[in-house]
């Protein structure tokens, strides 16, 4: 998953309780008496809300955790006695250090210390501080539960996985090479075939003058992976160490440590030597990545302007992690240019983007910042670009905004470079990503392709998250489009592809808001309630563009169509625009429609259905809000594209797409459409008025068929 630095996560001065959790758990306070509970499903709570990165976790989790082999009632009921017996057991510390909520539990932000989330939260920049070799997690605590034991296997992976991205990406950023040793022997402790260390150890010693040892290495290198593979290690390394053996090895220049301009290269091939050309290339072979960092001209001296800078690239940074779409790798220094020359970026091929902040003025005491996002395989393309300034107070939201725009901007821009590669070309994510750019298109004719694409990798990489996630915004943007089904059958696969992206990927923001969604169109809006107000509690602004949106259809779903408009208009008109909105536009016409602002819903659905015209989300409450404002000529054109993309739509299926409505605002949409003219019954489909019936409307004459009727009962009566 994405890691980023995060300065001071937690602050612990005030601290109250310590929990350890590397090797045998125990609970101390400040006088260093133990706390920790007796019972072992009272330490497996413990355990679950301390390694929850301070986030409500919902009782309904705990429960499948702690006991997944009893009943929902049962397992709820064992919970109330567990929480109550680790508030006593807690209790002699002074302050309630548990934060009991109805649907929730949280450790109380500031009263506790856990010492994984020093390797939790631990950045390239303070790795090599931690212990070399810690003890295990929770060691001898996994006779909790099977679920637990899945759990507590789980958190093992996420605290060692996070370890070692920060030792690669240390590799990446620093300009030692005394500091780029350690971190490759550290490495190669994690992971003993791990090439890139191997490679940085070899040229470190070698840029050391340390030729002897890098001999050593070398050798060592080779020995390791014939005992481990039966084979050597690839041919970049192999390079390396012909090169070092060769007595005509020529000596490379180590880095300036002095000009932080430049980006460190370990572990990657040496100037001047170009990788063989693979036999059969394969794209999309690892996560989209991108590199940020910060440049400062001199002429920028206000310590305060350069810290908030310095703070706005940390949030994005982080922002975008949260998404857990983009891999994020932060260099700390601050840069003097962001010229690609300065910044040899065609050569950079560590990561698919980097996005330049550059500091261009520090005019009225706020910062004016300059974003470019440029690809490296693309040899340095502006692919995105804006211009914004801030203050503290709108620092988190802006940054918020940005993270998403970026997200998704460099999600397209990586799915339409691989758009012309042959799919016997593509890694699993490389189809995943030729999959997304195909659902964006809103063609069914591409159904199959697109599912083909999805299984395939799917059977490749079966715990890819990013595969996961394409495959639920496909079947949720099928799912908007599609009436010969109720939605709430196909939201159902949804959450369940989101679940188990959540089981490997705790923490993405981008997984919990569609189970989220999918939860609010399954009609279980409290559970989607309990997920948003977990994800608000977790962020420092909570105004984050998924949560606003989330936020808006929970809001809708609870009958306030009026608060529900307002809050997507507001997101709509923020800036800067977002992409990838397809998901959710049609409830804000919906909500301007259902909040009797008919002709706000009229302009909104023309201005996207002209580049979209078959969505049929958007011409169905566009198609009421015309016939509300008595525009039948319009309204007969959305009818006649309505008919032919979805020619057996009635009211029935009408009410049954919208279910997740309350049933008098779901009676607002069906009314519309009778009082129209275009829906009969409930069993008719809906169909254009003939040009007769459109010219008597536009008359202001009643219909045909309503005169006919009153006729007819008129003789019955007789």
């Amino acid at each position: 998953m994405p890691t980023v630095d995060r300065p001071e996560f937690h602050k612990t001065e005030t601290a109250t309780l310590r929990v350890r959790l590397l090797g045998h758990m125990d609970v101390t306070t400040l006088a260093d008496d133990s706390l920790l509970p007796n019972g072992t499903k009272t330490k497996g709570l413990l355990a679950i809300l301390a390694l929850s990165d301070r986030r409500p976790v919902s009782r309904t989790r705990l429960a499948e955790l702690l006991w997944s082999q009893r009943s929902t009632v049962q397992a709820r009921a064992s919970l109330r006695q567990e929480i109550h017996r680790l508030q006593d057991a807690l209790s002699p510390s002074g302050v309630a250090v548990l934060d009991v909520q109805r649907q929730s539990l949280a450790l109380q932000p500031g009263l506790t210390c856990v010492d994984a989330e020093r390797f939790l939260t631990c950045t390239p920049s303070t790795v090599l501080s931690l212990p070399d070799d810690p003890p295990p997690l929770l060691e001898g605590l996994s006779a909790v539960d099977p679920a637990f034991t899945v759990w507590l296997t789980q958190q093992r992976t996420r605290l060692r996985q996070h370890v070692l991205h920060q030792l690669e990406a240390l590799l990446v950023t620093t300009p030692e090479p005394s500091t780029a040793r350690e971190a490759a022997r550290r490495l190669l402790r994690m992971e003993p075939l791990h090439e890139a260390a191997w490679r940085t150890r070899i040229l470190s010693e070698t840029l050391c003058g340390q030729q002897g040892a890098a001999l050593v290495s070398a050798e060592t290198c080779i020995r390791a992976f014939q005992e481990a593979v039966g084979a050597p290690p690839g041919e970049e390394t192999m390079r390396l160490i012909s090169e070092i053996r060769s007595t005509h090895y020529k000596a490379v220049s180590p880095p300036n440590a002095q000009d932080d301009r430049r980006l460190a290269q370990w572990g990657s091939p040496m100037k001047g030597e170009t990788d063989a050309p693979a036999e059969q290339p394969v794209y999309g072979s690892k996560h989209i990545s991108t590199q940020v960092f910060l440049s400062c001209p001199d002429n920028i001296t206000d310590p305060a302007v350069i810290r908030l800078a310095e703070a706005f690239r940390d949030e994005l940074c982080l922002s975008i992690a949260q998404h857990d779409i983009i891999d994020v790798v932060m260099l700390p220094q601050r840069f003097a240019s962001s010229t690609p020359e300065d910044l040899d970026i065609v050569q950079q091929k560590g990561t698919d983007f980097i996005l330049s902040i550059t500091l261009t003025s520090q005019e009225d005491g706020k910062p004016h910042l300059t974003l470019q996002t440029l690809s490296t395989h693309l040899n340095g393309v502006i692919v995105w670009g804006y211009r914004l300034s801030f203050t503290q107070d709108t620092l988190n939201r802006l940054s918020n905004r940005v993270s998403s725009v970026v997200v998704w901007t460099l999600l397209l821009t990586e799915a339409r470079r691989l758009g012309s590669k042959p799919v016997a070309e593509l890694a699993p994510v490389g189809m995943a990503l030729r999959a997304f750019n195909l659902s964006l298109r809103g063609d069914p004719g591409l159904r199959t392709t697109i599912e083909d694409l999805l299984r395939q990798a799917a059977a490749r990489a079966p715990e890819e998250t990013f595969i996961l996630f394409v495959h639920a915004n496909y079947l949720l943007l099928r799912a908007l489009e599609q009436w010969d089904t109720p939605i709430a059958s196909l939201m159902a696969p949804i959450m369940d592809l989101m679940r188990k992206n959540l089981a490997i990927a705790p923490s993405s923001l981008t997984a919990r808001y569609l189970l989220a969604v999918s939860l609010v169109y399954l009609q279980r809006r409290d559970e989607a309630l309990a997920l948003l107000q977990q994800m608000e509690a977790e962020l420092r602004d909570p105004r984050n563009s998924l949560l606003i949106l989330l936020e808006g259809l929970c809001v809708l779903t609870g009958g306030d169509a009026n608060t529900a408009s307002q809050i997507y208009m507001n997101f709509f008109n923020m800036v800067p625009f977002m992409p990838l909105t397809t998901a959710a536009d049609h409830n804000l016409i919906i909500s301007c429609f259902l909040s009797g602002q008919h002709e706000v819903a009229l302009e909104k659905a023309r201005n996207m259905l002209i580049t979209s015209p078959n969505r049929t989300a958007i011409l169905l409450p566009a198609l009421a809000a015309a016939s509300a404002l008595g525009q039948y000529k319009q309204a007969n054109e959305y009818a006649e594209r309505l008919s032919l993309l979805q020619p057996d739509l009635t009211a029935s299926r009408i009410e049954a797409r919208y279910a997740y409505l309350p049933p008098h605002l779901m009676k607002l949409l069906t009314d519309a459409l009778k009082k129209g003219g275009f829906l009969q019954d409930d069993t008719a489909p809906l169909r254009p008025l003939s040009a007769e019936s459109v010219s008597r409307r536009l008359a202001g004459l009643p219909r045909q068929d309503m005169k006919r009727t009153k006729t007819h009962s008129t003789m019955n009566r007789t």
